[in-house]
């Protein structure tokens, strides 16, 4: 070998670097807090009391609403009726549709049905039928007893006297039920409606008439 040769050139390698640590940094778990656990018995207890309660609310929750005051219009409520409304004296009645009656002016004597004569005037009759609840139409061509002119049930034939709906015939318990009226200074009339009167007729009808003048109002049921 010559001196030309030369000793191969070695690649220099690199150290490895020294190790390095890794820190991990864990979260300790922690204990949920405690829920608390609804026991058989309190289930229970809760499910009756929460029963009771509704069958009380159920119990008096009707009677409450009807008796519960409100400014109702309509049926249920006041109604005013206008002096061209007022039926003449001794005509035939005129039915107010809101309100559910028929208004009458009667005139002053004998009636055509049992009962008290009539001092003449206003009365206002509610339109059901105290039997089953129909709506109890005046008849002016129906004649019965010699008379023409009368209140009728399309359902089962009660029949009611044209001067104060006193029944005559017919399945039906009562007279025609009546409503109160009120006149007014301006001679409006303010009639109070609604099945709080139910019950409320009776053969004395034709005496709780009142004169069509300021300031009367109609008598209670006797």
């Amino acid at each position: 070998m010559s001196d030309a040769e030369t000793t191969p050139t070695q690649t220099p390698v690199a150290a490895p670097a020294p190790g390095r640590s890794i820190t991990v940094d864990t979260p300790v778990a922690k204990p949920l807090p405690r829920r608390e656990v609804i026991t058989r018995r309190i289930f229970l207890l809760g499910g009756f009391w929460t029963a009771l309660g509704l069958a009380i609310v159920g119990f008096l929750g009707s009677p409450l609403d009807f008796l519960w005051p409100r400014n109702l219009k309509g049926f249920g409520g006041p109604i005013t009726v206008t002096p061209d409304q007022v039926p003449k004296e001794g005509a035939d009645p005129i039915r107010n549709i809101e309100g559910k009656f028929w208004l009458l002016n009667l005139k002053a004597g004998p009636t055509t049905a049992p009962g008290a004569d009539s001092p003449g005037g206003l009365l206002a009759l509610y339109v059901k039928c105290p039997h089953l609840g129909c709506t109890v139409p005046y008849r002016p061509d129906f004649t019965f007893n010699n008379v023409q002119g009368w209140f009728r049930c399309p359902c089962h034939g009660s029949t009611y006297s044209k001067d104060g709906g006193v029944k005559v015939f017919g399945p039906a318990p009562r007279p025609l039920d009546v409503f109160p009226i009120t006149v007014n200074s301006d001679k409006t009339l303010t009639v109070l409606t609604g099945r709080a009167y139910e019950g409320t007729g009776s053969t004395q009808n034709p005496a709780r008439t009142i004169a069509y003048e300021a300031g009367n109002k109609t008598p209670p049921k006797k």
